[in-house]
């Protein structure tokens, strides 16, 4: 059924925003876990449904097999983001918060006269930006926020800022503890010590000590965090291999321990995903690899 224009959905409130969560996964059979054979991690799509769905045919994505994340940045700007919305929802694919999610959350708010978004750092402490956005009658992503229905708000607003993988791949057949967020950790900080709106925005921290975030990678004495990430692995609490997005500028990054997903889909380039899976090797070993997919947009 096609709502009138003047429609205005019924507003839910907000519950505070999960730091951090767990895939709850894994390659073996384990209690409490759900077994899969592959966990497929994939960059910004930025509301590209068909490019999306063309994505998850390439890498030959089995519903009832894989386990499917996207790493934020879902929705806005691309032509389809309800569609994205609908599609995640009904076939319970497990999400990120991005940026743009974060925004359209808080216009949201804005625009229903509701609490602006909030976030858990613990069971028992929750910190809420002091700041919300403005509303603009024009701005792609306030529209957007205006039809959101009761299923799409509840999605978005369930989305942690980090999540937890469980182990993945490294190199020489290897494994490490693995992380997914949308922009970005502090090599400096453990996850539980880190600013969620750092790990949503930023690209960049500032030398000398790199102990300040920046979302420009042109900042004075900038370097890429996942260059600072990756010269002090193995130096506590830097030691997860980190699946990220957000960087389209600086395109598909893939270094040993930081592995850079946003290949600029919503700009013409591509759309990524990273596909982790297992094999059984010599002596029952279960060794992990990963794949890169990729498909035009």
């Amino acid at each position: 059924m096609v709502l009138p224009s003047y429609y205005i959905p019924e507003a839910v409130p907000l519950v505070p925003i999960k730091h951090i969560s767990h895939l709850n996964v894994s390659f073996e059979v384990e209690n409490g876990r759900k077994q899969v054979n592959r966990i497929i991690l994939i960059g910004d799509i930025h509301g590209h449904y068909n490019e999306f769905k063309e994505l998850l045919r390439r890498a030959k994505y089995n519903k009832k097999k894989d386990e499917l994340l996207v790493v934020g940045d879902f929705v806005t700007k691309g032509p389809d983001s309800f569609k994205m919305l609908d599609y995640l929802i009904d076939n319970n694919v497990q999400c990120i918060l991005g940026n743009h999610e974060y925004y359209v959350l808080q216009y949201y708010a804005n625009f229903h006269a509701i609490d602006q978004p909030s976030f858990y750092l613990s069971d028992t402490e929750e910190t809420s930006r002091i700041w919300a956005r403005g509303a603009f009658n024009d701005d792609p992503e306030y529209l957007f926020a205006k039809k959101l229905q009761p299923r799409h708000v509840k999605y978005i607003n369930s989305c942690s800022v980090i999540k937890e993988l469980g182990v993945v791949p490294v190199e020489n057949n290897g494994v490490a503890p693995g992380v997914a967020v949308h922009a970005g950790l502090r090599p400096d900080l453990k996850l539980s010590q880190q600013d969620p709106i750092d790990n949503l925005e930023m690209r960049s921290l500032i030398g000398p000590f790199f102990n300040e975030t920046t979302s420009d990678p042109d900042a004075p004495f900038a370097k890429s965090w996942s260059k600072v990430y990756n010269s002090r692995h193995g130096k506590a609490p830097a030691n997860y291999v980190v699946y990220y997005g957000h960087d389209a500028g600086r395109g598909l990054k893939l270094k040993q321990y930081t592995r850079g997903l946003d290949s600029g889909c919503d700009k013409g380039g591509k759309l990524t995903a990273a596909v982790i899976s297992s094999s059984k090797k010599k002596k029952g070993k279960v060794v992990l690899e990963e794949k890169i997919v990729q498909v035009d947009c």
